[in-house]
């Protein structure tokens, strides 16, 4: 089931994704599990068509984070450490995955 913050914000997530060449984006960590505090950022995974490099990544980080109303903590699908890999896969949800 998508977290609430991410269902009511759909519409502009999606424009957002159309706008950057994003092919996927997933949620992990505690807003994945429910189990987010008033503290809490919110962790995404994403992969983009082309590189965007990092000021591009940046961009995209904080329009979502504006529009989310929470701090964003966003990492690619090829930047993820092996050691954190597995945390990250326990509680993955996918927001969107572009078909091939």
């Amino acid at each position: 089931m998508t977290p609430i913050i991410i269902r009511d914000h759909m519409p502009q997530i999606s424009e957002i994704i159309q706008q950057n060449d994003i092919s996927y984006l997933g949620i992990y960590g505690s807003f994945s599990r429910g189990e987010q505090t008033p503290t809490s950022d919110l962790d995404l995974l994403v992969s983009f068509k082309e590189n965007k490099g990092l000021i591009g990544m940046v961009g995209v980080q904080e329009k979502l984070s504006s529009i989310l109303g929470v701090e964003v903590d966003l990492i690619t699908k090829e930047g993820m450490s092996k050691y954190i890999k597995p945390y990250i896969q326990d509680d993955l949800k996918t927001i969107y995955a572009e078909k091939s």
